[in-house]
């Protein structure tokens, strides 16, 4: 799962979705400051977006869940409500190095299972 987090002048816009691009539809969404502190909380929409008014100026980390998965971003908010607005995205593993590693570890647990039944057999 990844969510973005674009910073505008008047509200955070957020957006969750899952690595197929799917929308995390009534994702759990959680802001908290730099601090720990929680800050806001809500609730991913049909399309997996949810916005909130912009908080003071500070760093923030955003936690979204959604059905057993979970994913955080951290973004900043500018003191000037003139800045421009800012997107953040958390870090996405790539899909073919998620696969392989996926597979790779079937493999290997496969593996560890033959060796032990053939050990057993012994």
């Amino acid at each position: 799962m990844n969510a973005t987090v674009k910073v505008e002048p008047t509200s955070v816009r957020v957006e969750v979705f899952f690595e197929d691009d799917l929308p995390a539809e009534l994702a759990k969404v959680i802001v908290t400051s730099s601090a720990g502190a929680e800050v806001v909380t809500g609730t991913t929409d049909d399309r997996g977006v949810w916005t909130f008014p912009t908080p003071v100026p500070g760093e923030y980390t955003l936690t979204a869940k959604c059905i057993g998965h979970t994913t955080t971003v951290q973004f900043s908010v500018a003191g000037s409500p003139e800045a421009p607005p800012v997107s953040y995205t958390g870090e996405r593993l790539n899909k073919t190095v998620g696969l392989t590693i996926g597979v790779g570890g079937l493999l290997g647990v496969s593996a560890v299972f033959w060796l032990l039944r053939r050990r057993h057999r012994e």
